[in-house]
């Protein structure tokens, strides 16, 4: 699972396909069944953490 925590004011664009804004903040958590070396993935988790967002992995 990972825990994403996304800062008041911050705006996220995802690969230039999605925009995600958060005008009070949000925590999301998710389970991603297969989270490799995935460029992709490595890609989003830049853009959270470029916003001030955090990204934790955890076990259940």
């Amino acid at each position: 699972m990972v825990r994403i925590f996304i800062p008041a004011g911050a705006v996220i664009n995802l690969l230039n396909l999605i925009e995600v804004s958060s005008p009070s903040g949000i925590c999301l958590v998710v389970r991603i069944p297969i989270l490799g070396g995935n460029s992709t993935v490595s890609s989003v988790l830049d853009s959270i953490r470029q916003a001030g967002g955090t990204v934790e992995f955890m076990t259940e």
